[in-house]
């Protein structure tokens, strides 16, 4: 008789799929972004090195992704699985951040302290919260005693993550909600009126901004959000997998 293939996950499996998202979701996803600043880059007669030099970036994440893959190949290494999730992460940066928010304030024509303010303001803003939820992170396993090892489950000769204990750590920790209620009433009233939004912003602030306000304005809650996965996914699939290796010469492995 034919026997019939096996349905239990090779090492490896996971993170190939994992891998796949990465480069080829990532690039198109970035490749959005990228298309949105060369949309912007008309708009404000910027360089075109502005767009060839995003481009290269979409590639080099590209090729970077699978050269991260190599060495995890066929593993359940945690540590892959983090490498290759930020790589992810990176590439939503690139289109919500990058080409959404940082562009704006970076390149188009505006007065000096506007655009320093901004660019300052906000990224404090980020690299302080990126600081509240690591805080977030050690008071949620000092104040519920067994969540750090019900998240690396030691069985004696590995370290297992499961795939459900990023969730479990993000109900164990402080809810921060960076989407407030005025962003949801304000969607609610430029939704139909964003093709019109450049017209309506021409008279006080130039040609070509309107579009751009508004975007920076939607996307600084979700990179606000984004920060946290990105924090989180960096301190339990990367820092604590290298440490526990350190400490114990164990592997620490995604579960399948």
């Amino acid at each position: 008789m034919k026997q019939k293939p096996s349905l239990t996950p090779s090492p490896g499996d996971h993170l190939r799929s994992l891998v796949r998202l990465a480069s080829f979701g990532g690039l198109f996803i970035s490749l959005i972004g990228s298309f949105v600043i060369w949309a912007g880059t008309d708009a404000f007669n910027c360089s075109p090195s502005i767009w060839k030099s995003s481009l290269e970036t979409n590639v080099a994440t590209f090729l970077i992704t699978w050269a991260t893959y190599i060495p995890f190949k066929n593993t359940n290494r945690l540590l892959g699985h983090g490498l290759i999730s930020t790589l992810i992460l990176f590439s939503l940066f690139w289109l919500f951040g990058f080409a959404m928010f940082y562009f704006y304030f970076l390149f188009a024509p505006m007065n000096f302290w506007t655009r320093a303010i901004i660019l300052t303001g906000f990224t404090t803003m980020l690299l302080y919260r990126a600081f509240l939820i690591i805080n977030d992170i050690k008071q949620a396993f000092q104040d519920n005693q067994n969540l750090f090892s019900r998240i690396y489950f030691d069985n004696g000769t590995a370290i297992f993550y499961d795939q459900n204990s990023f969730a479990l750590l993000q109900e164990a920790r402080r809810k921060r909600n960076p989407f407030k209620s005025f962003h949801a009433y304000a969607a609610i009233v430029i939704a139909p009126f964003f093709l019109a939004v450049n017209r309506i912003t021409e008279p006080f602030v130039g040609e070509g901004h309107g579009v751009f306000m508004v975007s920076a304005f939607f996307s600084a809650p979700i990179l606000l959000w984004a920060i946290e996965i990105f924090v989180q996914t960096i301190v339990t699939t990367i820092y604590y997998p290298i440490k526990l290796y350190l400490e114990t010469g164990k592997p620490v492995l995604m579960k399948n």
